[in-house]
């Protein structure tokens, strides 16, 4: 039996993992779990393992660094990336220090378990036998990588794999820009009602219980449409069920009272230590919550924020630059531009110009 160890700082996605992975038609067995890498490094110590299903973003040791060290420590163990990211860089580093595979949790609920462990499966015996044979056993990429998977989609399949990964890893949550961009894509694209339903479905399923907020599931909906109004709707009453509680013990609950409380602040001075005692965080743990939920340093969020409104004054309002760049925090005017430049590759002037008149949705 290949001995396998699951290391993942979210307890919850240890456990589900473990549960729903049909290890055994496969002859694995899971001997144990870690939260962080520091940890996995300790149960190896006593324990004989085989292959290691590894996230990449934890606290006290990163995945990185795990299996760097193991690769010294521990040259026969084989690992698997288990991760909610899939940039490129991330992708390639992984295979070059020589994991079977890249695993997206995003993707994981669409894709076959049964084929996942399989494909494992396959990788591990063919590593074993080169050993055996005396074969030096180079990096295996894995039968299906997510790249080699989407080249033999359609254009329009593969689109809509980009929203729906965009759509689970929740930072349209927290965004509001990615919100909006995302409500407007998925209702121009070439989707089935039934699909995009059975998507928003799973997705707010998980939300539901990772925010512990009573925010009623069923919709009238019956078309793409209509299903993107009635998340946007289902949107406003989480942030409204958020804005009413006084519970501070769920993280995402919390994390989403820091945006509210950054949206009412922003034009003001406003560093990370007020929203985290706002939400009752330390500094440090609030900055790293902030940037695993909503996908951006506490610093960018802010500056994407005050940007944001300011495209809302340009639009709604005839005041001066200089007054707009004010009304949103910035006292130096040519700063704000080359800010607002940076982020909408417009100036401001050119922004309110080209936009002015138009139907621009900030809710």
């Amino acid at each position: 039996m290949i001995r396998v160890l699951i290391v993942d700082d979210d307890k919850l996605a240890r456990k589900g993992f473990i549960s729903i992975m049909p290890w055994s038609n496969h002859d694995m067995v899971v001997v144990g779990e870690a939260a962080n890498g520091a940890k996995a490094l300790e149960f190896m110590e006593q324990h004989e393992v085989d292959l290691m299903f590894v996230d990449l973003s934890m606290p006290v040791m990163s995945g990185m660094e795990l299996l760097q060290v193991t690769r010294q420590r521990f040259p026969g163990l084989r690992s698997v990336i288990l991760s909610f990211h899939e940039e490129f860089e991330n992708v390639q580093t992984a295979y070059r220090m020589g994991v079977l595979d890249y695993i997206s949790k995003v993707r994981l609920e669409s894709e076959d378990d049964e084929q996942i462990l399989k494909r494992i499966q396959q990788q591990m015996t063919g590593v074993m036998a080169q050993e055996a044979s005396g074969q030096p056993s180079a990096a295996l990429k894995p039968a299906s990588s997510p790249a080699s998977e989407q080249n033999v989609l359609t254009q329009e399949e593969e689109g809509w794999g980009g929203l729906e990964q965009e759509w689970r890893a929740n930072y349209w949550l927290f965004n509001e820009s990615v919100f909006q961009r995302l409500c407007k894509q998925t209702a121009g694209a070439k989707v089935s009602f039934r699909r995009l339903e059975g998507l928003f479905m799973r997705v707010l399923s998980q939300l539901e219980t990772e925010l512990q907020l009573d925010a009623e599931l069923r919709s009238d909906a019956d078309d793409v449409m209509s299903a993107v109004e009635w998340m946007r709707d289902y949107r406003k009453r989480v942030y409204a069920q958020v804005a009413a509680t006084t519970d501070f013990t769920n993280t995402t609950t919390s994390i989403l009272k820091a945006v509210l409380f950054i949206r009412e602040q922003a034009s003001g001075t406003l560093h990370a230590e007020d929203v985290a005692d706002h939400v009752h965080m330390s500094r440090s743990y609030f900055c790293q919550c902030f940037k695993r939920l909503t996908g951006s340093t506490f610093n960018d969020y802010l500056k994407q924020e005050r940007i944001r409104s300011a495209e809302r004054l340009l639009c709604e309002t005839n005041q001066s630059i200089a007054w707009v760049a004010h009304a949103v925090g910035y006292n130096d005017s040519k700063y704000f531009s080359q800010l607002f430049y940076e982020q909408t590759r417009l100036l401001p002037s050119e922004f309110r110009a080209q936009f002015t008149g138009g139907k621009i949705d900030y809710n």
